[in-house]
């Protein structure tokens, strides 16, 4: 996404749930031409997560809709309009945990840990009553 691109996309916050793509384009339309409307859905309760994004064809229309609808009211929620910022990647997101040399070492240690109280726990072997070593001597036990 280009510079400009990312001056035409708004982010709207403060949503009430039973908005949809429909009503925030029309409460946004006035401001411009829109490109698109995305309202991300929490799909285990099937409502909107609270938040949107915007798309304007042109940079003045996204600035005048920002200032003309932050803080606005709709459904009765007070909405949070600001430019939208791209994802950010968090440090080492894109890397499976294993990958690093300190996740292995860590698993390692634990591995050889477990490995040696399993180890210890086959060399011991159970004691006996001396009550039942005397049955078993008499042939009474087996």
């Amino acid at each position: 996404m280009s510079g400009g691109a990312r001056k035409r996309t708004l982010y709207v916050g403060g949503l009430e749930e039973q908005v949809d793509e429909e009503l925030l384009h029309a409460a946004f339309i006035p401001f411009g031409n829109i490109n698109e409307v995305q309202i991300p859905k929490d799909f285990k309760e099937n409502t909107n997560r609270g938040f949107g994004f915007i798309e304007y064809t042109n940079d003045e229309d996204a600035a005048e809709a920002m200032d003309n609808m932050d803080g606005a009211e709709l459904l009765g929620r007070v909405l949070r309009v600001n430019v939208a910022k791209p994802l950010k990647a968090k440090l080492g997101a894109s890397k499976p945990v294993w990958s690093t040399e300190e996740w292995l070492q860590n698993s390692l240690k634990e591995d050889q840990a477990l490995a040696d109280a399993q180890e210890d726990a086959d060399d011991l072997t159970p004691m006996e009553d001396p009550a039942v070593l005397a049955a078993k001597q008499k042939g009474l036990m087996v």
